[in-house]
Protein backbone atom coordinates (compact mmCIF):
# COMPACT_ATOMS: atom_id res chain seq x y z
CA UNK A 1 0.00 0.00 0.00
CA UNK A 2 2.98 2.37 0.52
CA UNK A 3 4.38 1.88 -2.60
CA UNK A 4 0.97 2.36 -4.32
CA UNK A 5 0.85 5.73 -2.52
CA UNK A 6 3.99 6.54 -4.31
CA UNK A 7 2.34 6.11 -8.37
CA UNK A 8 -1.44 6.68 -7.45
CA UNK A 9 -1.78 10.46 -7.43
CA UNK A 10 -5.78 10.45 -7.01
CA UNK A 11 -5.04 9.26 -3.82
CA UNK A 12 -5.64 11.70 -0.15
CA UNK A 13 -4.90 8.71 1.82
CA UNK A 14 -5.36 5.17 2.54
CA UNK A 15 -6.31 3.42 6.10
CA UNK A 16 -5.66 -0.29 6.73
CA UNK A 17 -8.45 -1.12 8.40
CA UNK A 18 -7.77 -4.79 9.42
CA UNK A 19 -4.70 -7.29 8.47
CA UNK A 20 -7.38 -9.92 7.93
CA UNK A 21 -4.36 -12.66 6.87
CA UNK A 22 -1.33 -12.97 5.26
CA UNK A 23 -2.34 -12.12 1.96
CA UNK A 24 -5.93 -9.93 2.88
CA UNK A 25 -6.35 -6.73 4.28
CA UNK A 26 -9.62 -3.87 4.34
CA UNK A 27 -8.67 -0.85 3.50
CA UNK A 28 -10.00 3.06 3.21
CA UNK A 29 -9.53 5.11 0.36
CA UNK A 30 -10.49 8.56 0.34
CA UNK A 31 -9.66 9.90 -3.36
CA UNK A 32 -8.42 13.42 -3.92
CA UNK A 33 -11.67 15.80 -4.52
CA UNK A 34 -12.21 16.46 -8.17
CA UNK A 35 -14.12 19.83 -8.91
CA UNK A 36 -16.90 20.33 -9.03
CA UNK A 37 -17.60 17.07 -7.91
CA UNK A 38 -18.35 15.74 -4.00
CA UNK A 39 -14.92 13.75 -2.51
CA UNK A 40 -14.90 9.73 -2.78
CA UNK A 41 -13.88 7.63 -0.72
CA UNK A 42 -14.61 3.48 -0.61
CA UNK A 43 -13.45 0.65 1.90
CA UNK A 44 -12.51 -2.64 -0.65
CA UNK A 45 -10.72 -6.21 0.67
CA UNK A 46 -7.68 -6.40 -0.97
CA UNK A 47 -6.13 -10.15 -1.45
CA UNK A 48 -2.54 -10.10 -2.84
CA UNK A 49 -1.14 -13.31 -4.42
CA UNK A 50 1.75 -14.82 -6.28
CA UNK A 51 0.64 -17.28 -9.18
CA UNK A 52 3.97 -18.97 -10.25
CA UNK A 53 6.30 -16.36 -10.98
CA UNK A 54 3.16 -14.00 -11.76
CA UNK A 55 1.47 -11.75 -8.92
CA UNK A 56 -2.19 -10.93 -8.66
CA UNK A 57 -3.77 -8.31 -6.75
CA UNK A 58 -7.63 -8.01 -6.68
CA UNK A 59 -9.31 -5.09 -4.59
CA UNK A 60 -13.02 -5.46 -4.30
CA UNK A 61 -15.62 -3.00 -2.55
CA UNK A 62 -16.54 -4.04 0.94
CA UNK A 63 -19.50 -3.14 3.04
CA UNK A 64 -18.76 -2.54 6.97
CA UNK A 65 -19.43 -0.46 10.00
CA UNK A 66 -15.82 0.28 11.05
CA UNK A 67 -16.19 3.60 8.34
CA UNK A 68 -19.01 5.76 8.94
CA UNK A 69 -20.56 6.63 4.86
CA UNK A 70 -21.49 10.37 5.71
CA UNK A 71 -18.18 12.20 4.99
CA UNK A 72 -17.97 11.27 1.31
CA UNK A 73 -19.89 9.52 -1.59
CA UNK A 74 -19.11 6.16 -1.18
CA UNK A 75 -17.79 4.80 -4.40
CA UNK A 76 -17.83 1.11 -5.46
CA UNK A 77 -14.98 -0.82 -6.83
CA UNK A 78 -13.46 -4.05 -8.67
CA UNK A 79 -10.38 -3.96 -9.25
CA UNK A 80 -7.70 -6.76 -10.88
CA UNK A 81 -4.05 -6.22 -11.35
CA UNK A 82 -1.83 -9.06 -12.72
CA UNK A 83 2.23 -8.90 -13.34
CA UNK A 84 3.91 -11.25 -14.92
CA UNK A 85 7.67 -11.24 -15.58
CA UNK A 86 9.03 -12.06 -19.29
CA UNK A 87 12.53 -12.95 -19.86
CA UNK A 88 13.03 -13.45 -23.99
CA UNK A 89 13.71 -17.32 -24.72
CA UNK A 90 17.68 -18.16 -23.91
CA UNK A 91 18.23 -14.94 -21.89
CA UNK A 92 19.56 -15.07 -18.17
CA UNK A 93 17.10 -13.37 -15.68
CA UNK A 94 19.57 -10.78 -13.56
CA UNK A 95 19.98 -7.49 -11.78
CA UNK A 96 23.12 -6.53 -14.11
CA UNK A 97 21.01 -6.43 -17.61
CA UNK A 98 17.53 -5.83 -17.15
CA UNK A 99 17.65 -5.59 -21.04
CA UNK A 100 16.16 -9.37 -21.81
CA UNK A 101 13.19 -8.82 -19.22
CA UNK A 102 10.14 -7.43 -19.48
CA UNK A 103 7.13 -6.50 -17.18
CA UNK A 104 3.24 -7.47 -18.51
CA UNK A 105 0.61 -5.39 -16.36
CA UNK A 106 -3.11 -6.39 -17.08
CA UNK A 107 -5.04 -4.01 -15.26
CA UNK A 108 -8.85 -3.77 -15.00
CA UNK A 109 -11.27 -1.29 -12.93
CA UNK A 110 -14.86 -1.26 -12.59
CA UNK A 111 -15.55 1.94 -10.47
CA UNK A 112 -19.05 2.97 -9.63
CA UNK A 113 -18.60 6.55 -8.41
CA UNK A 114 -21.43 6.82 -6.65
CA UNK A 115 -23.83 9.96 -6.32
CA UNK A 116 -24.84 11.67 -9.62
CA UNK A 117 -22.22 12.37 -11.93
CA UNK A 118 -23.16 13.37 -15.71
CA UNK A 119 -22.00 10.72 -18.19
CA UNK A 120 -19.48 13.05 -20.27
CA UNK A 121 -17.73 14.42 -16.83
CA UNK A 122 -16.90 10.83 -15.72
CA UNK A 123 -16.10 9.77 -19.22
CA UNK A 124 -13.51 12.79 -19.51
CA UNK A 125 -11.61 12.60 -15.52
CA UNK A 126 -12.05 8.76 -16.60
CA UNK A 127 -9.89 9.01 -19.65
CA UNK A 128 -7.76 11.94 -18.26
CA UNK A 129 -6.89 10.42 -15.21
CA UNK A 130 -6.14 6.78 -16.73
CA UNK A 131 -3.75 7.78 -18.83
CA UNK A 132 -1.84 9.73 -16.01
CA UNK A 133 -2.60 6.33 -14.04
CA UNK A 134 -0.28 4.33 -16.65
CA UNK A 135 2.05 6.67 -17.13
CA UNK A 136 2.68 6.89 -13.82
CA UNK A 137 3.15 3.36 -12.83
CA UNK A 138 5.47 2.24 -15.73
CA UNK A 139 7.76 5.46 -14.70
CA UNK A 140 7.80 4.19 -10.61
CA UNK A 141 8.23 0.52 -12.14
CA UNK A 142 11.06 1.43 -13.95
CA UNK A 143 13.06 3.71 -10.95
CA UNK A 144 11.89 1.71 -8.35
CA UNK A 145 12.66 -2.07 -9.50
CA UNK A 146 15.96 -1.23 -12.07
CA UNK A 147 18.14 -1.98 -9.53
CA UNK A 148 16.46 -5.12 -7.64
CA UNK A 149 16.87 -8.36 -8.50
CA UNK A 150 14.58 -10.39 -10.67
CA UNK A 151 11.95 -12.37 -9.30
CA UNK A 152 11.34 -15.45 -10.59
Amino acid sequence: QELKLQWDLSIERSDLLENVNDTTDLYHQVQKRIWPAAQRDFVYTSHKGQVGSDWVVCNVSTDTDKVPSDKYCRAKIEVVFYCKTVVEAGAAATTDDRSKVKCQIFYLAKIDPGGWIPAAAVQAVAAKEYSKFLKNIASFGQKHFIDKEVAM
